[in-house]
């Protein structure tokens, strides 16, 4: 009966200390919602023939107190060469801090780890639609529910 009740005893601290929070978890990133923009941003429809681009201002973001930034959205393509890109300009030359090509990234990636500049830039959006395969049917590009986080 002794070896039961030392059994029931070990089990049970085993089974509490289980429970217990795992001490190897890293802490909590900070995020700090930076940019947000809800609802549909764009969608934009064609063939495959068509090679349609669209450009939004998005505005001016402070990434100087941050380390990096994550990138957040919803968004869907079924044409194989169609691109997502968040860019900013200097001296006329768009630099890419976010450049999503194709269906598996555009479609399957919700958050997108960056490295900002540590300054003050004013950021665009760009959008391409575009398909190598010509099937009939009308190709898609939806972007939506866009927001951007800086990370301490």
């Amino acid at each position: 009966m002794k070896y039961i009740m030392y059994i029931l005893m070990i089990s049970g601290m085993i089974w509490a200390e289980s429970c217990s929070e795992n001490p190897q978890e890293s802490p909590a990133t900070s995020n700090y919602l930076l940019y947000q923009k809800p609802g549909l941003i764009d969608s934009i429809t064609g063939t495959c023939s068509t090679y349609l681009i669209r450009n939004f201002t998005l505005d001016s973001i402070d990434f100087s107190h941050y380390d990096k930034a994550v990138f957040e959205k919803n968004s869907f393509t079924d044409g194989d060469l169609s691109g997502i890109q968040v860019y900013y300009l200097t001296s006329d030359t768009a630099v890419n801090v976010i450049d999503l090509q194709g269906r598996v990234q555009i479609n399957t990636t919700s958050f997108v780890e960056f490295q900002p500049p540590k300054r003050k830039e004013k950021y665009y959006l760009r959008m391409k639609l575009y398909s190598s395969v010509c099937t009939g049917q009308l190709f898609y590009l939806k972007l939506r529910d866009m927001k951007i986080y800086g990370v301490k």
